[in-house]
């Protein structure tokens, strides 16, 4: 509380890990390469839309797919890219440059 009352900031360390280990160069994941991954073209287009933030809904309107669907897509590049979670995933999408051409 002192170093806060400080003016200072104090981080947990599971943060003070992350950071140190970004500075190290160990980052959890490496610069992208979704070819690796063996994804469908259409699996590549849903995760390229999940990068660019749109959700299930987006994605199916404007890949004129169900929602039903495009749930299944998610699903498989979730589990074929190892990502726990869409930010994962979309995180991937933006570091592989497959957002780029949605802006």
């Amino acid at each position: 509380m002192r170093t806060v009352a400080a003016g200072d900031a104090v981080l947990s360390p599971g943060v003070t890990r992350a950071v140190m280990a970004r500075l190290r160069g160990e980052t959890q994941s490496a610069p992208a390469d979704v070819a690796a991954h063996r994804l469908t073209s259409r699996e590549l287009d849903v995760l390229a839309l999940v990068g660019a933030g749109l959700n299930n809904a987006e994605i199916a309107e404007r890949l004129f797919l169900s929602q039903s669907t495009v749930k299944s897509h998610v699903t498989n590049v979730l589990a074929k890219t190892g990502s726990r979670d869409r930010v994962r995933a979309a995180i991937l999408a933006i570091r592989a440059g497959l957002t780029e051409d949605l802006r």
